[in-house]
């Protein structure tokens, strides 16, 4: 989500130590593409749900060069027979690229616990996700958001209901700003080695703060 506004963040950074297997959790229409470092990584499986991204992401994975490594799986994280069809199995994985989807995948606890599970020891979790705010007011905006949106549709008739659902989905995805996925990462699993940013107090303020870096499995 968002590729274009993250160039002065940690995200080109971040996806270019992406090597072996990896793979990308919903890759959108392919933003990430450019950054791989076509080097290290031997296979990529995108896993984007949303099929009418799909066009725009195979011609940006051609744009890449990546169309012998590259290949887009159409179901969710969640959808473990779907994995196994395509070869993704328990400890298959070098790589998982996580770039601001986990707001938005249902049950964030069980998913992270289950990437955990595909991943090799060894292998790398590379993330950068907003996360719950640590300050009281900006988790009280975080928090309204969603429930000032369910009041407006509770006095909405169904037509209106329905269009802000499909709008919402669109744009960004079924986004939570409220969860606490610093906290679900962590509690994945053992890591050998964690190096992750996470917010600071200067962060206190902003709806977005994120944590973003690299964790090894044990």
């Amino acid at each position: 989500m968002f590729a274009e506004g993250d160039e002065e963040t940690a995200v080109p950074a971040l996806v270019s130590e992406a090597s072996g297997v990896v793979l990308e959790l919903g890759p959108g229409t392919g933003g990430q593409l450019p950054r791989y470092n076509a080097s290290k990584i031997t296979k990529v499986y995108g896993v984007e749900p949303a099929i009418a991204l799909h066009e725009s992401l195979r011609e940006n994975v051609k744009a890449s060069g990546l169309t012998d490594v590259y290949e887009i799986i159409a179901c969710g994280i969640e959808d473990v027979v779907e994995l196994k069809k395509h070869g993704i199995a328990l400890e298959s994985i070098d790589t998982i690229l996580s770039i601001q989807v986990l707001c938005s995948v249902p049950d964030p606890d069980e998913i992270l616990r289950r990437l955990y599970a595909l991943m090799r020891p060894g292998g790398q979790f590379i993330v950068y996700e907003h996360v719950k705010s640590k300050d009281v007011l900006s988790r009280i905006v975080q928090s309204i958001h969603f429930s000032l949106n369910r009041w407006r549709l509770q006095r909405a008739d169904v037509e209106l209901v329905d269009l802000y659902n499909k709008v919402w989905a669109f744009f960004v995805g079924n986004c939570h700003l409220d969860r606490n996925t610093q906290q679900y990462i962590m509690q994945a699993g053992d890591w050998e080695k964690i190096e992750l940013t996470v917010p600071t107090s200067e962060d206190a303020w902003t709806i977005f703060p994120r944590i973003y870096g690299r964790l090894w499995k044990k």
